[in-house]
C-alpha cells in the first residue's frame, strides 16, 4: 500500500492553515480528526487496500437444543449435558412447565469445535423421560482482522465463471474477544473452507505512522474543516468539507469507473443466491 507519513500530514494541514507549526493540543487535534475523516473513507468504498479476499475455516457451535420429548414429573429444574460430537463448551438451561415437563432450553454457551451434532443428556429435576436433539450450524468469528464481511462463497469467484455464493447474517458474538462480531453461516454445518471477501478494521494512526496514501488529501481537508469549525468559521468549514467530498470522489472514479471495479446485490430465490452486477 502506498504510504505517507503522519508528520507530513500534520504539517501540510499547517501550511494549508497559513502557519509554521501546529502546537501540540492541535497536533493532536489534526491526528483525530485525520483518523476520524480516515474511517469514513475507509468503510465508503471496496478499496484494495482495505479489502482482503482470503479463505476462511468457520467453526461449528451448537445452535439451538430442541426438545424432542418433555418427559414427565420434573419437581425441580433438569440439566442438560453434551458429549461428542468432537467439540467441547456448549451448554443451556432446560425450563419446565406446571406439568412438570420439559418445554424448552436456551442455549448459554454455543461451544466450539464440532464436527457433527453432540448428544443432550437431561438429568436431574426428579422426573423422567426427557430428551433433546441439538442443532450444530458454522459460524465465522471475526476476531480482530475481520470489520466487515462482503461476501462469502463456496468456491473461488477468480477461478471458476461462477460461484456459488454463501448466505449469511452478521451477529453479535458473546465469545469473540473484539467488538466486531460474527457470520452465521445460514443452512450450513461443516468446517469445510470458504472464501471471503471482508473489510480490515481501520487500524488508526499516531504520529509517527505512515498514513494510507489514497486517503490523506481527503484526511487533511477533513481536519482542515474540523480546525476552521473549531474556529467558528462554519462558511468556510463547508467550503472546505465541499472540496474534501470532491477529493473523495474522484478516488471512487478511479476505483470504480477507472479500474472497473463493480459491486453486485445477491438475491436469494428457491435455495439460490445469484450476484447482479450493478
Amino acid at each position: 500500500m502506498r504510504i505517507v507519513a503522519v508528520n507530513d500530514m500534520v504539517t501540510n494541514l499547517a501550511s494549508m492553515a497559513g502557519i509554521d507549526t501546529l502546537l501540540t493540543s492541535e497536533t493532536n487535534a489534526a491526528i483525530r480528526s485525520f483518523n476520524r475523516f480516515g474511517r469514513l473513507g475507509w468503510e465508503r468504498a471496496r478499496w484494495p487496500e482495505a479489502v482482503r479476499f482470503e479463505q476462511k475455516i468457520p467453526d461449528v457451535q451448537v445452535r439451538n437444543v430442541n426438545i424432542s420429548n418433555g418427559g414427565s414429573g420434573y419437581t425441580g429444574t433438569p440439566t442438560a449435558s453434551f458429549s461428542g460430537g468432537g467439540g467441547s463448551s456448549a451448554a443451556a438451561t432446560l425450563t419446565k412447565n406446571s406439568d412438570n415437563e420439559v418445554n424448552g432450553a436456551a442455549v448459554t454457551n454455543h461451544g466450539t469445535g464440532y464436527t457433527s451434532a453432540p448428544t443432550v443428556a437431561i438429568t436431574g429435576g426428579s422426573g423422567s423421560g426427557a430428551t433433546a436433539v441439538a442443532t450444530i450450524i458454522s459460524v465465522l468469528e471475526f476476531g480482530n482482522t475481520i470489520a466487515e464481511v462482503l461476501r462469502i462463497t463456496e468456491n473461488d469467484p477468480y477461478e471458476v465463471g461462477f460461484a456459488k455464493e454463501v448466505a449469511y447474517r452478521v451477529e453479535h458474538s458473546s465469545t469473540s474477544t473484539s467488538d466486531f462480531g460474527q457470520a452465521v453461516l445460514v443452512d450450513r454445518a461443516s468446517t469445510a473452507p470458504v472464501y471471503v471477501l471482508y473489510r480490515s478494521p481501520f487500524p488508526g494512526y499516531s504520529a509517527g505512522d505512515n498514513y494510507p496514501y489514497f486517503l490523506s488529501e481527503y484526511a487533511i481537508l477533513g481536519a482542515f474543516a474540523d480546525m476552521l469549525t473549531a474556529d467558528g468559521q462554519m462558511e468556510k468549514a463547508a467550503a472546505v468539507q465541499n472540496e474534501a467530498e470532491a477529493v473523495i470522489l474522484a478516488q471512487l472514479d478511479l476505483l470504480e469507473r477507472q479500474q472497473g471495479q463493480t459491486q453486485s446485490i445477491q438475491f436469494i430465490t428457491y435455495g439460490t443466491t445469484s450476484p447482479i452486477g450493478i
